[in-house]
């Protein structure tokens, strides 16, 4: 599995994305077009859909898969990983670059080798308890800080929802 950059092409095709990392919903704009983040590509069977999940330097919740502890003085800090909260859908693979993004320890970016069956199915696990939890209206679920501010929000046609 490869960490790869997400292309300016995906902020240009979606002007608008709810609890994105680099968008300000109060003007509802991209707070940088020139950002782009890493991004390690997932494939998953819902739906025939992919999703890129991007790596965070700093995870304050279990919905991840952490390449680096790095705790810090905030003990809720879990560390620098994949943050499936963040997960974008991919519905150009021109989205994606062909770059790839290179973490500043080789020591995590190894944790990544052989990883792909279980990052895929955990963040499988992660979109189907969304996905029960929006056809409950489960507000527990909903308001916690897993999915509070997830993107997901920004993919319920395609999610069946």
């Amino acid at each position: 599995m490869e960490l790869k950059k997400l292309d300016k092409s995906f902020y240009l095709a979606n002007p608008v994305f709810l609890q994105a990392l680099d968008f300000d919903m109060a003007t509802n704009t991209w707070f940088n077009n020139e950002k782009v983040r890493g991004h390690g590509v997932v494939q998953i069977r819902l739906n025939e859909l992919t999703f890129a999940i991007p790596v965070r330097s700093t995870i304050q919740h279990s919905e991840s898969f952490i390449l680096e502890i790095n705790r810090g003085p905030d003990k809720r800090n879990k560390g620098m990983g994949l943050d499936y909260s963040k997960a974008v859908l991919l519905r150009e693979s021109s989205h994606i670059s062909s770059d790839i993004f290179l973490l500043r320890s080789k020591i995590a970016g190894k944790k990544l080798l052989g990883k792909q069956a279980h990052i895929t199915r955990k963040f499988a696990h992660y979109v189907e308890r969304y996905i029960k939890a929006v056809q409950k209206q489960d507000r527990n679920i909903l308001n916690s800080i897993e999915y509070r501010h997830t993107t997901l929000v920004n993919y319920h046609p395609e999610l069946g929802l």
